[in-house]
């Protein structure tokens, strides 16, 4: 076997098993564009591009037929790699969406590493292995408890991060509605994009008056939460700046 084959086959091997990371992440831990909003792509392209370049290329190097130390050259060369995809896989299973928390006003993309595990032990739940839960949430009962997500939530972690306090998103169904926004004032959000988002949604055969949205709020950026203008049914998240 030539050095050329082996680093192909090699390449072809990266490129397989990359391409399976990224449709799993992307149809089951990030379904999209979760993905996007919480800049999960880049870390995982970044990985990726890194990991299917460096391997062959190494293998490109090193491989020698008759040389001695072949085998263990190419052993570290899998190790690394192995290591590499392990890291990187380990940060974006803690870097997961778990809950998708509407608020009332706004929606929250909440994440893994973002739930205090004594917030779940409170709560008697776990985290959702695969994939977002949509949750709706509701306000403590207790004034200290008010006061404590108050205060949490000036840095950043709302009700949505909090289990105890989540309900059924059905419920929500007549604040949902009362707090929405029309298709109308979407576009108004995004200039230039107007025939876009008419597109996204005569893709799901909805017209403009078939909906409503509300903000979502995510670590790296913000899209819209498209809803069905009678019920609040969740429509899905649609990739558009959805305030100021």
């Amino acid at each position: 076997m030539t050095r050329f084959k082996a680093a192909g086959i090699h390449l072809l091997v990266c490129v397989s098993v990359g391409l399976l990371l990224l449709a799993f992440f992307w149809f089951v831990w990030y379904p999209a564009p979760l993905f996007q909003a919480l800049g999960g792509l880049e870390i995982f392209l970044l990985l990726l591009v890194v990991d299917v370049t460096l391997g062959p290329l190494l293998t490109l190097v090193v491989f020698k037929p008759s040389k001695k130390s072949l085998k263990f050259d190419l052993a570290t060369i899998a190790l690394v790699q192995v290591g590499g995809l392990i890291y990187g896989i380990h940060a974006l299973y803690h870097g997961r969406p778990v809950y998708v928390a509407a608020l009332g006003a706004r929606f929250d993309v909440v994440t893994a590493q973002e739930i205090d595990p004594k917030e779940l032990e409170t709560a008697q739940q776990s985290y959702p292995m695969f994939g977002p839960k949509w949750v709706g949430t509701k306000q403590a009962e207790e004034p200290k408890e008010r006061e404590r997500i108050l205060f949490s939530a000036l840095g950043g972690a709302d009700y949505g991060h909090f289990p105890q306090h989540h309900q059924p998103i059905e419920n929500m169904r007549v604040t949902l509605l009362k707090e929405a926004e029309s298709i109308a004032a979407l576009k108004k959000q995004n200039p230039g994009k107007e025939a876009t988002i008419d597109l996204w949604l005569a893709k799901r055969g909805l017209a403009p008056d078939d909906v409503v949205y509300q903000g979502l709020k995510a670590r790296s950026k913000d899209m819209a939460v498209i809803m069905d203008a009678k019920t609040a049914k969740v429509i899905g998240i649609a990739p558009f700046k959805p305030w100021p």
